[in-house]
């Protein structure tokens, strides 16, 4: 039988990962040779030796200019729109998002601060930057905090920056050159209302909005190229269906921000969606100073990230990087017919050389051509076929050097983009979140009746699997029931005897809690309640009163779906009340084990008094410190919700406040439980 069961686990196991892996590659792989090819593939103008059919922009992310933190940010924004403009002289630089910081001085607590809009505003009027060039910025969260309603007084974006005084909040942008039009559009995700932090994370349209983006969608489709922006992400917005990347399909690339680099983990984070388009997530100016250099060239897109006060900056347009190479938005067929290999180069200094390199082989110096444009001849035919390598060395008239890298193909033949950051960018995070509480919930929660009915239980500090009698059957069938036996037996330790002694020793301390009423319904009521009831009421946005729920927030006469909420709620099981499930069922063992007199208080008081005492104190520490641990974190955790909402939501909270009362009635009860109470109980 267990031999049974344990072939069978191992085949399901086996069947369950082959079915993951053949998921995961269709999920997150796009077979770009199956997209249908440009229209222009291979008709002319080709890129060549004269500086036509070349536009370059910038974009930065995550300013989070902030009254309290960080005055630097300022600083470096200023040389930015100085310097960098100036050496760059795009025609216009894309700001997606988190202009300003909107968090208060203990980081827990959110609101606007006029006095942040007025510093970012105030660094585009003091360095003219908005008559050199067109700055289109847009929301992040950030600045949708505590924020009742787009036409507020408190959404300074309407009166601090540069595309929110034409009242726009998602537009799109012509940007007209004699070799065709550039569509730019940008898109606010943003919650409105805005709460504060932390349910201000995802980003939201509803129908009307994605209408909104499909109308500006409609008229880019005569443009020789579109690129998106916004600040969130597509795997952090909710929308309806057809969903938003259906609707941004038409562009060759998606630009934003939000994730920073994930706390260093990852620096730069690029993918590819399931039509062609690049979404390129942007690391953040906040803490790493980071902006990205964007090119298109004869209608071929390539970008560079760039970290601020690095010269030169260097991008190689023709032939354009094989990662992100996209077939459906741009003529890379012209790659072939090319003439010249195209560089740009650019710092506040002259730049002096310019040296190619073609696979580890030094190819030409190239000839400066005008502005940032440097070319050399070449015969693409000379690399028709898989991947080479082109590197570039600049150096400028101070002497800083900079070298510049990446895979190219001729034949279409393409470098794959990481997959974690594939998986990062292109995962329905939300999806994900609801289907790990549900199984978060259901082991945490829903066990609970099934230990109930489904198992007597042993007695109380009953180790020994000789000693349990009927008790360890029945044990024994819900290992069998639930597969344990059979991962048990997979543990080969002692035959596994140890880990199935173990999990039924576990097993019996759970069943027993369950068996007291007084314990066991409010217990698994509460857990219940918590993706049901309101987890706390109160001034969610300064002077709006609302209630959160799991599913999401009503607040300002309004409706916000819950998109944070499923991980927080999943937190809180698991973190908290799974934890105190646990040690309800350690001091309701140890109790009934006083009760019984099997606590081998004589063998005890043979030892030392020394000995002894340090025999209770590990005991003690091994009892109750587990309990003191989660207890402190539920604690820290409600102490939070009073920072970021205030006393009303800390008062009434079930989630967090409540939680921490109800946790401490359940440890009175079980330290008073009297005998005639669970004598039914003690064998």
């Amino acid at each position: 039988m267990a031999s049974g069961l344990l072939k069978g686990a191992v085949l399901l196991l086996v069947s369950v990962l082959s079915w993951l892996c053949v998921y995961m590659k269709g999920r997150y792989t796009v077979d770009v040779q199956s997209l249908p090819q440009h229209p222009r593939s291979h008709q002319p103008p080709y890129p060549g030796g004269t500086a036509d059919n070349l536009l370059w922009f910038l974009q930065v992310s995550d300013i989070h200019i902030s009254r309290f933190y960080d005055p630097q940010r300022v600083t470096d924004l200023k040389q930015f729109c100085t310097e960098n403009v100036d050496v760059f002289k795009p025609p216009m630089v894309l700001v997606t998002g988190d202009l300003t910081d909107a968090k208060t001085i203990d980081r827990g607590g959110s609101m606007q601060y006029e006095v942040e809009w007025r510093t970012y505003y105030g660094v585009l009027k003091e360095t003219n930057v908005m008559e050199r060039t067109l700055w289109m910025d847009i929301r992040g969260n950030h600045d949708a905090f505590d924020i009742p309603a787009l036409h507020s007084n408190r959404n300074f974006f309407r009166q601090y920056s540069s595309m929110g005084q034409t009242g726009k909040i998602s537009y799109h942008h012509a940007h007209k050159t004699p070799f065709g039009t550039y569509s730019f559009v940008a898109l606010d995700a943003c919650l409105n209302p805005g709460p504060r932090r932390p349910f201000n994370f995802f980003g939201y349209l509803n129908e009307s909005s994605l209408a909104t983006l499909q109308s500006l969608a409609d008229e880019t489709v005569h443009s020789n190229m579109t690129i998106w922006m916004g600040h969130h992400p597509t795997a952090t917005i909710l929308s309806p269906n057809p969903g938003i990347k259906h609707v941004i399909r038409n562009g060759i690339a998606y630009l934003c921000g939000h994730l920073h680099d994930l706390g260093g983990l990852f620096p730069v984070m690029y993918s590819m969606q399931e039509g062609g388009t690049l979404e390129l997530e942007l690391s953040d100016w906040m803490n790493n100073r980071r902006y990205r250099l964007l090119a298109a060239d004869h209608d071929m897109l390539s970008f560079v990230d760039v970290k601020l006060g690095e010269w030169p900056v260097v991008l190689v347009t023709n032939p354009k990087h094989a990662m992100f190479a996209t077939p459906s938005h741009e003529p890379l067929g012209r790659i072939r017919h090319s003439t010249h290999i195209r560089v740009l180069a650019f710092s506040p200094d002259p730049i002096e050389k310019v040296v190619v390199w073609l696979d580890g082989v030094r190819f030409c110096e190239a000839s400066h051509v005008e502005g940032p444009l440097f070319t050399c001849p070449w015969n693409p035919a000379d690399y028709g076929t898989g991947l080479h390598t082109i590197a570039v060395d600049v150096s400028d008239r101070k002497g800083r050097t900079r070298h510049q890298e990446h895979p190219f193909s001729v034949d279409g033949s393409r470098a794959n983009i990481s997959f974690v950051q594939t998986v990062i960018l292109q995962t329905d995070w939300l999806v994900l979140m609801k289907l790990v509480f549900v199984l978060v919930f259901t082991a945490g929660v829903l066990s609970l009746p099934v230990l109930r009915y489904c198992s007597p239980a042993l007695p109380p500090g009953g180790s020994s699997l000789d000693s349990v009698g009927g008790a360890g059957c029945g044990c024994s069938r819900l290992l069998e029931l639930l597969g344990i036996s059979a991962w048990c037996g997979m543990m080969n330790m002692s035959k596994g005897a140890y880990p199935r002694q173990f999990v039924q020793k576990w097993l019996s301390r759970l069943s027993l809690l369950t068996k007291v009423d007084q314990l066991y319904y409010p217990l698994f009521c509460f857990g219940v309640y918590i993706p049901i009831g309101p987890w706390f009421y109160g001034e969610l946005i300064q002077g709006c009163h609302g209630a959160l729920f799991m599913h999401g927030t009503y607040i300002a006469g309004a409706y916000v779906p819950g998109l944070w909420s499923h991980a927080y709620a999943t937190l809180q099981i698991a973190l908290f009340h799974v934890p105190l499930t646990v040690y309800l069922a350690m001091l309701l063992d140890n109790h009934l084990c006083h009760l019984s007199h099997k606590n081998n208080q004589a063998s005890n008081n043979h030892a030392k008094p020394r000995y002894r005492l340090y025999r209770q104190l590990i005991g003690l520490l091994r009892l109750h410190g587990f309990g003191v641990f989660f207890l402190i974190w539920q604690l820290y955790s409600s102490y939070w919700v009073l920072v970021a909402y205030g006393t009303m939501s800390f008062l009434i909270c079930p989630l967090r406040t409540w939680s921490l009362l109800l946790a401490a009635w359940l440890i009175y009860k079980v330290r008073t439980l009297p005998k005639e109470k669970v004598a039914h109980l003690v064998r």
